[in-house]
């Protein structure tokens, strides 16, 4: 049967699709073990939305679902739906393949290949057999310069990526995922493991994506949140406590679960 790719629901276009991604009574148990429950979310396109959450309360595993790379865990079980485009990405016909060039992923310590920096650049799109050197290397620096990379790098791409300190590393990693030309970006604590330097950098460089890209941003630090988000969700025991606007949440929840997070960032779920 032929594989689908996820792409526009027709009887929508035309519209402004504010919302990219909606998740609709989404559950996750891995073996015994009920890891989200009810999850109901709407992601708006072209803005940052931060998941906020305790270690344990499901972020992870919630972003992992969206572009399926939680399938190969052993005892997964999933219900609900997660639409992409108009489409459930769980639909059985879709090609998780091009679904992952649609909505890909930044890892919380970076991934780098034993490649050289512009060969990661261009691992995504190697298959296109027919690019000249020249073109790939204008993809190469189009995408190093989106990530503010480019003048670190340009006098030796030849040289092995895992040479770059971590910090480089990840915004590389993040060069690669933006030359397949996802739609959405998902980055799970990607500067968990950097310091303060290279946080700020990856932090100012997402807020110029979202002006072509949806992203979505797993964080432990709430101070992080408050700098980025446009949208906040709260989770906590695989549960959305709250979700909206992330001025509104910061300046004036009035959920006690969420105040007390906020605060102290502890959450008694």
């Amino acid at each position: 049967m032929e594989q689908k790719a996820i792409k526009p629901n027709l009887s929508v276009v035309g519209k402004t699709l504010k919302e990219v991604i909606q998740i609709k009574n989404f559950q996750v148990w891995i073996k015994e073990n009920h890891i989200l429950a009810n999850i109901q979310l709407s992601i708006p396109k072209n803005e940052i939305t931060c998941i906020i959450g305790p270690s344990g309360s499901g972020k992870s595993t919630l972003i992992r679902s969206i572009n399926r790379i939680n399938d190969g865990i052993s005892g997964l079980n999933i219900q609900g739906e997660i639409i992409f485009n108009g489409l459930s990405v769980n639909d059985k016909d879709v090609d998780v393949a091009q679904l992952r060039t649609q909505i890909g992923m930044v890892f919380q310590k970076p991934c780098v290949f034993p490649k050289s920096i512009k060969e990661n650049v261009l691992f995504g799109i190697q298959h296109l057999k027919n690019l000249s050197k020249l073109e790939k290397l204008q993809i190469a620096e189009e995408h190093l310069k989106t990530v503010s990379l480019w003048k670190e790098v340009s006098h030796r791409l030849n040289d092995k990526a895992i040479s770059l300190s971590l910090g480089q590393q990840q915004r590389l990693c993040i060069a690669r995922t933006l030359a397949v030309k996802p739609e959405v970006i998902l980055l799970d604590e990607p500067t968990s493991s950097l310091d303060p330097v290279s946080t700020r950098a990856i932090e100012e460089m997402m807020v110029k994506l979202k002006e072509n890209y949806t992203i979505i941003f797993v964080t432990h630090n709430i101070q992080q949140a408050k700098r980025i988000a446009d949208n906040l969700i709260f989770i906590c025991d695989g549960k959305v406590i709250e979700q909206g606007p992330a001025s509104r949440i910061f300046s004036c929840s009035t959920n006690p679960q969420t105040k007390a997070y906020l605060r102290d960032e502890y959450c008694d779920c």
